[in-house]
């Protein structure tokens, strides 16, 4: 029988589900939702295919939560992602808005601030804070600098904590601080994507109360 790309496509498809099966399975002693590998996806159908059979059912603010997200998703307006999050953060009652930023975008940073300064009361962060020296830390410096500062990831976490926020937005973090930041923050965060942000300069945010 020959062999088109299709089959060839489905048998790889098939020998990592077998590799999974023999090499994965055993070390938890139960099967794990491998939702990438699935072709069927009879979720869609409402199937429970998990072994969560509890602990499912939504209420107060998390049913709240997804019930804006859904209503966010299905929405035909076209919204930048700035807007969805003041939207969700307003009907959720948020009072208290943090930005943790990389000090790179401080110009834009300064423009998400005034936005939702309009709505919330708003603290905001860059990564330098606390100036911690690199060479302290045991971290390379650049060549042609005496003294450099260290991005503060954790310092920028419980400064927001100490704020009280009730959401955290991560603006330009670079990877690993992003991580460190939402490990020590002690409410949910979002990344702010920075490829949005030229959309925002000329345009006036319509948000729906």
């Amino acid at each position: 029988m020959p062999i088109n790309g299709i089959s060839v496509i489905r048998e790889n498809q098939m020998f990592v589900e077998s590799l999974y099966i023999i090499l994965i399975m055993p070390k938890f002693g139960r099967k794990s939702v491998q939702c990438a590998l699935c072709r069927n996806k009879e979720c869609l159908k409402g199937k429970n295919c998990s072994v969560i059979t509890s602990g499912l059912k939504f209420s107060g603010d998390d049913l709240k939560a997804v019930k804006i997200s859904s209503w966010l998703a299905s929405c035909h307006v076209k919204r930048t992602k700035l807007e969805e999050i003041t939207i969700y953060a307003k009907r959720l009652g948020y009072r208290r808005i943090g930005i943790a930023f990389c000090i790179e975008y401080e110009r834009e940073v300064r423009l998400v601030y005034d936005i939702l300064s309009r709505y919330f009361e708003v603290f905001s962060i860059c990564c330098k804070v606390c100036g911690l020296d690199k060479a302290k830390l045991g971290i390379s410096e650049s060549e042609d600098s005496e003294f450099e500062v260290t991005c503060n990831p954790i310092g920028q976490a419980l400064l927001l904590n100490d704020d009280f926020t009730d959401l955290n937005i991560i603006l330009g973090l670079k990877t690993g601080y992003d991580i460190l930041f939402v490990k020590y923050s002690d409410v949910p965060s979002i990344t702010l994507p920075i490829q949005e942000l030229p959309q925002l300069w000329d345009s006036g945010i319509d948000i729906i109360e």
